[in-house]
């Protein structure tokens, strides 16, 4: 016999939908009610039972019989001259008392001293039925989650050594060499427009084109705020206020303005938005705002950009990539000349680059570009590795364990100690664990595709 959830019902109530009328009721009187006696067979059951609901039950003892003993010959059946509260008349219209003319005294009495047995005479008891499974929906979570846009800042050094030293740009010793600026030139905005239409992007420059070539605070002029606030579909704008390839540039290097002013642009950034720099520079920085002289201006480290780099990604999670053009790997001799003395550009640039939150893996932190074909596939190494390779879940999983990132078909895995730098797969990236990152070839496909499928404690 199947299982079946059962409310039992008073007896009054189960002769109501008797439906075998050859039933004797007075084979079982006395008998508890509710008692189960198989299922109906051709809508009819065994003596002393009555089929309701095609389950054979015994309808005795109930509010339909006399529980003292008393006249056995009252038909449960409910002839014309029945009492009506014994039940229902016979036919097969009732009302909703069991009276075909609708009086609401037929039916089940209410009367408490009326004992229908052990079974509960409620509906509304809780031990009668289980609740009923609705099949409630489980932790699982499939997010489809977009790219979100970076509001990303280049922040540009354009000191007069850009301009004033040429490089061999394409390794060819037949061809005349160009300015560092005039290959920064074309490959930035290069970079620029394959970005803008999916990311934020502004451009600061340090110094201003206000800048002069002077030993004095002249040619430490910064603007600041950026030249350019990061907006999509902005390479028109960052190429307008970029000097011109063959621009003659001046001034020296204050790169602690120039951070500076790009991170009270991306302070004010939605929240929901990824922020980033990527910084770029052919020498160690000077023009510190709290030197003496025009000597401590120029002749001096600025190491406060350090404290800037640091602080934004350990506090604001703003990350910097560091892209360093040409640089001579050797310290800077003491002289009169207007750039920091025994500084290494190199070793400045690395610190930058460890302290900015995205390293390059080895022992050259930063991405060093040597001629103009480097420069253009560092440059967009660089700010591949800032953009929106992190995705808020928006939830936090129970088990981080078994969270499954999938972008274009590809399963990337999850990787606790992944270095960004040299692997692919994802990590985590905040304490509970309601950020990823996707590194190496996952941040490829997820820039490519501009999305991701992340299912969270789908075990």
């Amino acid at each position: 016999m199947p299982k079946a959830s059962i409310r039992l019902l008073s007896s009054a109530s189960l002769l109501l939908f008797a439906c075998n009328d050859d039933v004797d009721p007075l084979d079982s009187a006395g008998a508890d009610p509710g008692l189960l006696g198989g299922p109906c067979v051709e809508g009819k059951c065994f003596a002393g039972f009555a089929c309701l609901s095609n389950i054979c039950v015994d309808p005795g003892g109930g509010s339909g019989g006399d529980p003292s003993g008393g006249d056995p010959s009252g038909d449960p059946g409910g002839g014309p001259g029945g009492d009506p509260t014994e039940g229902p008349t016979g036919g097969t219209s009732v009302g909703p008392g069991g009276d075909p003319t609708g009086d609401t005294t037929s039916g089940p009495t209410s009367d408490p001293t009326v004992t229908g047995g052990p079974g509960p005479t409620s509906d509304s008891d809780a031990t009668t039925d289980p609740p009923m499974t609705t099949g409630e929906p489980g932790n699982c979570q499939n997010l489809q989650l977009k790219v979100p846009p970076t509001n990303l800042i280049f922040v540009v050094d354009r000191s007069s050594s850009f301009s004033t030293v040429t490089w061999d740009h394409d390794g060819n010793f037949g061809t005349p060499e160009v300015t560092k600026w005039s290959s920064l030139h074309k490959t930035l905005t290069s970079v620029i427009g394959k970005y803008q239409a999916q990311h934020k992007l502004g451009l600061m420059m340090f110094p201003s084109n206000a800048a002069m070539s002077a030993y004095s605070s002249a040619a430490c002029v910064t603007n600041p705020s950026p030249e350019v606030t990061p907006a999509l579909d902005n390479a028109a704008a960052l190429g307008a206020a970029l000097p011109p390839a063959n621009a003659m540039l001046k001034g020296a290097t204050p790169m602690a303005r120039g951070l500076s002013g790009a991170l009270s642009s991306l302070q004010s950034a939605p929240p929901s938005e990824a922020r980033a720099m990527v910084l770029i520079g052919d020498g160690s920085p000077n023009c510190s705002v709290n030197a003496p002289d025009n000597a401590g201006l120029l002749e001096v480290l600025d190491t406060s950009v350090h404290g800037i780099v640091g602080g934004a990604w350990s506090n604001s999670n703003i990350a910097t990539t560091v892209v360093g053009v040409d640089l001579a790997d050797s310290y800077s001799q003491i002289l009169v000349d207007g750039n920091p003395d025994n500084a290494n550009p190199v070793v400045e640039f690395n610190k930058l680059a460890e302290e900015g939150g995205r390293p390059r893996s080895g022992g050259t932190k930063f991405y060093d570009a040597h001629d103009e074909s480097e420069l253009g596939a560092h440059l967009d190494a660089a700010v591949r590795a800032t953009l929106g390779c992190e995705l808020n879940l928006v939830i936090t999983p129970g088990d981080p364990t078994v969270t499954v990132v999938t972008v274009g078909g590809t399963n990337y895995p999850y990787s606790p100690n992944l270095d960004c730098a040299a692997g692919d797969g994802w990590v985590y990236t905040n304490g509970n664990n309601s950020r990823v990152r996707l590194c190496g070839a996952a941040c490829d496909a997820l820039l490519s595709s501009g999305g991701a499928q992340v299912d969270v404690d789908c075990s």
